[in-house]
């Protein structure tokens, strides 16, 4: 009897130890999904997003931090909510990515989706591991709405646009996603140089070519497709031609990235009259976009953005909303997963510290990315074996290093470029070169002068000459590229070049901002070579650089000095004096 107890004893033992296992195990599950958002469905208006993204804020400190890149046309702030494991410190070589939905007011999915993704990653990040992973590794900016005013104006329920596109353009009656300027026909249409863009519109661009952002989705509506670059092409037709990029194999990976985890996307056919093989197509086949947001993310900055239209109905009734999300859900993680894979590392030099403004060459492949200020890149390629090549002002060119891209991997690959001494005798000790010049000229300068215009070209070989022949005081670093792919170039003279000492003030000279007014451009170039040709000579010169960081850029604006001419400048100073 006793051996029988004990038997009972052992088996309601176990029972009850699966059960508790199984309501443990129901309950971490339970855990690990949380959508409660979805159980209040409803469009959030502008301040009822702005309230929600600061309360996210305020809950997940640590993993949100949110900004305004601007304002709308009637003032508006452009809400951009950043989500990563330490949002206030990126890790080196953590690359960044974007979401930008409701680009047209009254395409409403793309917005709605975005406020159930901050929510969903906040909310579920130390609980799902996928989520985790994702945020702990990626850099991720939601931007829920581009054109608020025009959101503002429209209607819910509405499957088209208003009379006169109302709410789909923005409150100037703009279509901010051809308000862009386009590589294919002339965007210098005025008299300043750069046509009138929208406030949207210069936001955008400013915050996508200032900061180094890897992969985009551009959220829209009024169909179900993947759409990647070219939206535009040079052939004048108006669809039915590709137009593809020098990396048409990376985007297209991309674009079914999303598609094949939509499961009405992938078909092809979710739309009435639409047909699209695997559910993505090259932009300009489909239509063409002139002056569109996606091509100017790859022709002007490193970023890949791929442009996805979700749903049939530009602006359908709330209700719908979970049912997008489910559609939508595992297309929107995969492809922030995508922006891991291709290559990645630091380039730098001998001491270690990172070079700005290096090109990394794909050998094949005609399209460069460039390195952030602490030397890193990111560069996004397809499974296959490549030649990589490094290159960057005052260095040797790295020689040309394979690599192999393994599916679902980013492999790593680090980069030590080598000064180029070839023009100058390089200080390798970093100490201050003192020349004593026998004689300077009557206007302070040690070697023969040509006062006159520089080109573009001939700008930036002269600062690429002051750079290889002073390099214990100057470094020569890029801030960017123009509209038309200048680089917009400063020379940096100090003591400790790239270094900020504590104490030390440092000062920066601007000129050119308008490409037709020279002469700041030409006496900034003077100054530049007239500071390294007195350092160690002149008392004065020597003291402020050894006591100064001084940052001087002779033109901000290339593009439009190169549209101007001598004559024109001629006439007006004869006309002002």
């Amino acid at each position: 009897m006793m051996g029988l107890n004990i038997c009972l004893f052992i088996v309601n033992l176990m029972y009850i130890t699966f059960c508790s296992s199984v309501s443990v195990n129901e309950s971490i599950n339970d855990i690990k999904i949380n959508e409660n958002f979805l159980s209040n469905q409803k469009y959030h208006h502008y301040q009822e997003l702005a309230d929600l993204f600061k309360n996210l804020v305020s809950r997940y400190p640590n993993l949100a931090r949110l900004h305004s890149i601007g304002k709308s046309s009637e003032n508006r702030d452009l809400l951009v909510l950043e989500i990563s494991e330490n949002v206030s410190n990126r890790k080196l070589a953590e690359p960044m990515m974007k979401f930008v939905a409701n680009m047209h007011g009254d395409e409403t999915v793309g917005r709605q989706l975005m406020v159930f993704l901050a929510q969903y990653l906040l909310q579920n990040y130390g609980t799902d591991n996928r989520v985790t992973t994702i945020v702990n590794s990626t850099d991720i900016f939601i931007m829920p709405s581009m054109n608020p005013d025009g959101f503002e104006e429209s209607w819910e329920g509405n499957c088209n646009s208003r009379d006169n596109y109302i709410g789909r353009n923005n409150a100037h009656g703009v279509d901010l996603n051809r308000d862009f300027p386009d590589q294919f026909i002339d965007a210098f249409n005025n008299s300043n140089g750069l046509p009138a863009k929208q406030n949207e519109t210069l936001a955008l661009m400013t915050w996508i070519v200032s900061n180094p952002f890897v992969l985009s989705a551009n959220l829209h509506g009024g169909a179900v497709v993947a759409s990647y670059p070219y939206d535009d092409s040079a052939s004048g037709l108006d669809c039915c031609a590709e137009s593809p990029t020098p990396d048409n194999d990376v985007f297209r990976h991309l674009a079914s990235v999303y598609a094949n985890a939509h499961p009405f996307m992938k078909t092809g056919v979710a739309c009435p009259l639409d047909t699209f093989e695997n559910g993505i197509t090259n932009g300009a086949l489909w239509y063409e976009v002139k002056g569109g947001m996606q091509d100017f993310n790859y022709v002007h900055s490193n970023c890949f953005e791929v442009t996805f239209e979700l749903s049939c109905c530009k602006y359908p009734n709330a209700s719908n909303m979970s049912y997008e999300w489910s559609n939508n859900k595992e297309s929107l993680l995969s492809f922030m997963e995508a922006v891991h894979m291709g290559i990645k590392g630091v380039v730098m030099n001998h001491d270690g510290a990172g070079i700005q403004a290096a090109q990394i060459v794909i050998e094949g492949i005609n399209h460069i990315v460039t390195t952030t200020n602490h030397g890193e890149y990111w560069r996004l390629l397809v499974p296959g074996n490549y030649q990589v090549v490094v290159t960057a002002w005052g260095y040797k060119p790295s020689n040309a290093t394979p690599v192999t891209v393994v599916e679902g991997q980013v492999s790593w690959k680090n980069f030590t470029l080598e000064l180029d001494s070839s023009h100058s005798d390089v200080n390798l000790n970093n100490q201050v070169e003192i020349i004593f010049h026998p004689k300077m000229d009557e206007n302070g300068f040690a070697t023969p002068t040509t006062f006159k215009h520089h080109s573009n070209e001939e700008l930036k070989e002269e600062m690429n000459a002051l750079s290889t022949n002073y390099p214990s005081i100057t470094r020569l670093y890029s801030v960017g590229t123009s509209v038309e792919g200048h680089d917009l170039l400063v020379l940096e003279v100090s003591d400790n070049p790239g270094v900020h000492e504590p104490g030390e003030p440092e000062f920066k000279y601007v000129a050119n901002m308008h490409g037709n007014e020279v002469v700041g451009r030409e006496m900034l170039l003077l100054l530049l070579k007239y500071l390294c040709e007195n350092y160690g000579t002149h008392p004065q010169v020597t003291n402020l650089i050894n006591t100064t960081r001084i940052h001087i850029m002779p033109t901000m604006n290339p593009d439009g000095y190169q549209r101007a001419q001598e004559d024109i400048f001629l006439k007006l100073f004869i006309q002002l004096d």
